[in-house]
């Protein structure tokens, strides 16, 4: 099983309990590969603490730590460190005094288990759910893997979806626009004669605009295609080019010209470029179809019933 919860669990098992006992110097050696061993004021090495235990005879077979019933296999503890690395990457799970580190911690984190399942605590009902709702979500989620085991997208599946959805892979085109903007409509034909005349775009719109923009020459902030400040202007600068100057067009203010200053992006994306995530997306869309067929499948042999009424006044009709 590899998920994210079971790995997780096996290195916040450790680290958790690690923190809250040993505090931050335990974890920083971990992180430190050139020193294998606190240092005694004499210079020699002191060994990493042990728990203390009733009974300190070494357990049988492969058994590697046993706390009353709770056993630790060599097989267990190696995968806990081969977790633990993966949490922490500069960790050395190599290391006799790292192995040694973990070990205690998890011996002593299993002495607070035992005593904790002792006390009653696993019994309290906030415990129990959280558990339940744990050992679901694992369930959940192992099922999962296994439906969607061999399930993926393929390079041809990839492509064909490509060619059919050319326009989803463009880059997204930002433009800079500056606008004019006067209450007559022969007042704003004059004016673009004027533009496409040579004369200054900025200049003109400070001297003749009406509108907001006219102290800053009519410069606009930039946006995005298809998020220009009314629907009429995005339809008119929609087929020019950087440099280009619309066609005078009705807009909230009244009569309006704009002029591109800039415009960016818009270059369609190559397959090649793409391919790898494109085929990643399609995977994981299959998969989703995947479960939820599954889950089709399993609506139609199994009984559910729902009460809507009680969800209140905002249930769904």
């Amino acid at each position: 099983m590899q998920y994210f919860e079971k790995k997780w669990v096996a290195v916040l098992a450790v680290v958790m309990v690690v923190s809250a006992i040993s505090g931050c110097d335990f974890i920083n050696s971990f992180l430190n590969s050139n020193k294998d061993s606190k240092k005694t004021s004499t210079g020699t090495a002191e060994p990493a603490t042990r728990p203390s235990s009733a009974k300190a005879s070494a357990p049988a077979g492969d058994v590697l730590a046993q706390v009353g019933s709770w056993t630790l296999t060599t097989d267990q503890f190696n995968q806990r460190l081969k977790l633990l690395k993966e949490g922490l990457p500069n960790f050395d799970e190599s290391k006799a005094s790292n192995k040694e580190a973990v070990l205690n911690e998890l011996v002593r984190q299993q002495l607070l288990v035992k005593d904790a399942e002792e006390a009653g605590i696993g019994a309290q009902k906030e415990i129990a759910e959280a558990v339940e709702d744990f050992r679901r979500t694992l369930l959940v989620q192992e099922l999962a893997n296994r439906l969607t085991k061999n399930v993926a997208a393929t390079e041809k599946e990839a492509q064909v979806y490509f060619d059919k959805n050319k326009q989803m892979f463009v880059d997204p085109i930002q433009w800079k626009v500056s606008e004019i903007v006067v209450e007559d409509e022969t007042a704003a034909k004059n004016i673009l004669v004027q533009v496409l005349q040579g004369g200054s775009f900025a200049d003109i719109a400070k001297a003749q605009s009406k509108g907001k923009s006219a102290a800053a020459g009519g410069a606009l902030k930039p946006f995005d295609n298809g998020k220009a400040p009314f629907a009429a202007m995005q339809s008119a600068i929609s087929s020019l080019d950087a440099g280009g100057t619309s066609p005078v067009f009705k807009g909230p203010q009244g009569y309006y010209i704009v002029h591109v200053d800039d415009k960016r992006g818009g270059a369609a994306k190559a397959f090649k470029d793409i391919k790898d995530d494109l085929i990643a997306g399609l995977t994981l869309r299959k998969q989703q179809e995947a479960i939820l067929a599954h889950i089709e499948q399993l609506s139609s042999k199994t009984k559910v019933q729902i009460n809507k009424n009680l969800l209140g006044d905002g249930a769904v009709k």
